[in-house]
């Protein structure tokens, strides 16, 4: 399986999304009894490409990243930004950041390098910011 990507967005657009494997990893809910990070890869046609989720800060230096339910609200915490986005100041600027997914790395891929992204990270995608609630200059 070939890497699943759209165009990726300009570096200040950008934002990478891992620890979302496909297996328990520790977040499991009534719905997704195999973990909800399954949401990503395996339970959409896409890979996961174009799937849209909302960050946030619910522990200091932490950006979760939850689903988007059909009415917009947020559903299970499926994965995490990376620690360089949430860290100090700079990741309370992403809380509430609208990402939607344009590049999911597989463990097949042909590419050695995205295979050890994808492992090293328990899941590596590539984010594009969608709307943001604040300026993150700020």
């Amino acid at each position: 399986m070939k890497i699943t990507e759209l165009s990726l967005p300009p570096p200040d657009r950008r934002i990478i999304i891992v620890g979302f494997l496909p297996d328990n990893n520790g977040r499991a809910c009534a719905l997704h009894p195999f973990g909800c990070g399954n949401i990503v890869v395996l339970e959409r046609a896409d890979g996961g490409v174009g799937m849209l989720v909302r960050l946030r800060m619910l522990v200091r230096d932490e950006l979760a990243c939850f689903a988007i339910n059909p009415d917009g609200s947020d559903g299970c915490r499926v994965a995490f930004a990376a620690r360089e986005y949430a860290a100090g100041e700079n990741g309370r600027g992403y809380d509430g950041a609208l990402v939607r997914l344009v590049a999911v790395y597989s463990p097949n891929d042909e590419n050695s390098t995205a295979r050890r992204l994808y492992h090293r990270n328990r899941g590596y995608a590539v984010g594009e910011i969608v709307e943001v609630a604040h300026n993150i200059n700020s």
